[in-house]
C-alpha cells in the first residue's frame, strides 16, 4: 500500500514487545492492549478514505459505526465470517468460501492466490519447487499447526514410522512439537520416540524446519501456504473443521488430501512418496501460485477506486 502511494495508519492488538514485528518505515503503528481499546482506537482514527479491518468478532454494529464514523470503503480481510459485519470487499485468503449466513460483503473475492506469506518465509524460497524423485530419500516433516487440535502427530508418527519400517522405505521423518503444546504431551512424546525420527521442538523457524525436507504434512492452514511458497508438496489431513480448506485445496490440484484415519493416512502419504508424480505437479501448481504477489494483488483491491 505504501509502494502505491497511500498513507498508512495501522491499529494492531498486540504486546509492546511486538513492536519490532509490526512497524513498517512509512507507516503509523499503533499498539493497543485489547481488543476495546483496538475498536476505540479506530474510531479516534476515522474518517478515512480507507477502512481495512481483519478482527473475526466484528458484528454488524460494528460496520454501522465505522460506517457513520466516515470510513468511506470498508475492506474485510481474511475472514469467513462475512456474514456477520457489512463491508464493501472481502478478501478471503484461502481456496473456499465456507461460511453458510449470507454474505453482507457487496464483493467478495475468495482464492488461495490471495493469501499473503510472511516476508521471513519468503526470504527461503528457491527459484523453483522441489521435485521428488522414486526411489530415493526423502525428507518428510509432520506439521500439523503450533498446538495439533486433533492430537493427531503421536498416532500418525507411529503408523509412518511402522510402515517405514516394515517396508524398509527411504523416508527420513520428523516431526514438529508446537508452543500450544502441553508440557506433558511434549515430554510424553519425546521419552517415547524412536531415535530415528527426528522431533523439532518449538523451532525459532518453521519456515526453515520446511525448507530443510522434501514434503510436509499439514492441517490445511497457514503451514501448508508455508510449503506452498517454499515449493514442498503439501499433504493434508481433513481433520474436522479444516476438512473443507483440505478437499478444497484438493480438488484445485495444489495439496494432496489424505484420510483423518492415521493409519488410511500414513498409507496415502507413503504411496504418494512412492510414485511422486502428483503431489510433484501439485507442488509446481502451488509454488506458481502462492508467492510474493499476494500483498500486491491485495494491496490493489483494497485500494481501488481510491488511487
Amino acid at each position: 500500500m505504501l509502494r502505491r502511494g497511500a498513507d498508512v495508519q495501522v491499529i494492531a492488538q498486540a504486546d509492546v514487545s511486538l513492536r519490532s514485528f509490526i512497524e513498517l518505515e512509512g507507516a503509523d503503528v499503533q499498539l493497543v492492549p485489547d481488543a476495546d481499546a483496538a475498536l476505540s482506537a479506530l474510531k479516534r482514527t476515522l474518517p478515512a478514505d480507507l477502512l481495512v479491518a481483519d478482527r473475526p468478532d466484528l458484528t454488524q454494529a460494528d460496520s454501522e459505526a465505522h460506517y457513520g464514523a466516515g470510513a468511506g470503503r470498508v475492506v474485510l480481510l481474511a475472514s469467513s465470517r462475512i456474514g456477520h459485519y457489512s463491508s464493501d470487499l472481502a478478501i478471503v485468503d484461502d481456496p473456499v468460501l465456507t461460511e453458510t449466513d449470507p454474505p453482507l460483503a457487496r464483493r467478495i473475492e475468495v482464492g488461495a492466490h490471495l493469501h499473503m506469506v510472511r516476508p521471513e518465509v519468503l526470504a527461503l524460497r528457491p527459484v523453483a519447487p522441489v521435485v521428488l524423485e522414486a526411489g530415493k530419500t526423502s525428507k518428510l516433516l509432520i506439521a500439523l499447526s503450533g498446538s495439533d487440535p486433533g492430537g493427531l502427530t503421536e498416532s500418525l508418527l507411529a503408523a509412518l514410522h511402522r510402515d517405514i519400517n516394515a517396508r524398509g522405505l527411504p523416508v527420513h521423518l520428523s516431526a514438529v512439537i508446537g508452543a500450544g503444546w502441553e508440557a506433558q504431551r511434549r515430554t510424553n512424546l519425546l521419552e517415547l520416540v524412536d531415535e530415528a525420527i527426528e522431533i523439532i521442538d518449538q523451532p525459532a523457524s518453521l519456515a526453515g524446519a520446511i525448507a530443510a525436507t522434501d514434503a510436509v504434512v499439514t492441517l490445511g492452514g497457514r503451514t501448508t501456504y508455508e510449503a506452498f511458497a517454499l515449493g514442498r508438496p503439501a499433504l493434508c489431513v481433513p481433520w474436522d473443521t479444516t476438512a473443507d480448506y483440505v478437499f478444497a485445496l484438493d480438488r484445485q490440484n495444489l495439496a494432496l488430501a489424505v484420510d483423518s484415519s492415521p493409519e488410511t493416512a500414513a498409507q496415502a502419504i507413503l504411496a504418494a512418496l512412492d510414485s511422486p508424480a502428483d503431489i510433484n505437479a501439485r507442488a509446481a501448481r502451488a509454488f506458481d501460485i502462492v508467492g510474493a504477489e499476494a500483498a500486491d494483488r491485495v494491496a490493489a483491491l483494497c485500494l481501488e477506486e481510491l488511487l
